[in-house]
């Protein structure tokens, strides 16, 4: 196993995936940090689609362009182990697609609740997981997403989406998508905001009903891979 990215924003995987550059990829949680997007790519070659509503995670994608032309610095608040992990990277940039859309279970327009520090560029779908003040962002499933851009599988998804997590994955389960590598940042157990242990019954299903096994536990970041029959 190896950590790619930084401590923020990597993620542990197995050192070799069965990953190429036919293969696809879906980023859900942009933020301000693409350490694992980048290095994840720069190893595979592979296609990866990001997914993310947030103003300030669309600005950084389009300065990570900037910075790996000429090095031009990132505004935002950037982590301060950013750079060291990300600057001997190689991203095909010609390999990545931008969704600037929320995952749910449904498409719909939905409240995208601010954090109340305003620096922070974390927002979430969830009432009860930030402050008050919210935009309107335009959401859908993975199965609609998949549809729009034509994918029929899924070889990695990662999944850092504030909340939403539990009903995204249901919905996608549900739809009979079983991406091969699957990595979660738990987010409403992680911030105890998961009084009927919706996240436990999503982990159990996962492992006793779709055939994922757990390969990395990381501070509820969990790596699991499909095992299908």
């Amino acid at each position: 196993m190896e950590k790619l990215g930084t401590e923020y924003g990597g993620w542990v995987v197995p050192a070799q995936m069965n990953l190429n550059e036919n293969s696809i990829v879906y980023s859900g949680g942009v933020g301000e940090d693409m350490s694992f997007d980048f290095l994840l790519q720069s190893k595979y070659g592979c296609y990866i689609l990001l997914i993310d509503p947030t103003s300030k995670a669309l600005t950084h994608y389009i300065e990570s362009q900037s910075y790996y032309n000429n090095r031009k610095l990132f505004t935002g608040n950037i982590q301060g182990s950013y750079y060291d992990s990300i600057q001997h990277a190689t991203p095909n940039f010609n390999k990545f697609a931008y969704a600037n859309i929320g995952l749910w279970y449904k498409k719909d327009k939905l409240k995208f609740f601010k954090q109340h520090n305003q620096s922070y560029v974390s927002q979430s779908l969830i009432a009860n997981m930030f402050g008050n003040d919210y935009d309107i962002v335009s959401v859908d499933s993975v199965r609609n997403i998949m549809i729009q851009y034509g994918h029929t599988h899924i070889d990695l998804m990662k999944l850092d989406i504030e909340g939403a997590e539990v009903e995204v994955v249901n919905k996608m389960l549900d739809d009979n998508i079983h991406p091969t590598y699957l990595l979660i940042e738990f987010d409403l157990l992680l911030k105890n905001k998961d009084p009927l242990h919706t996240t436990r019954q999503l982990i159990e299903r996962l492992i006793t009903r779709e055939r994922y096994t757990q390969l990395a536990f990381d501070n509820l970041n969990i790596t699991f891979k499909h095992n299908p029959v």
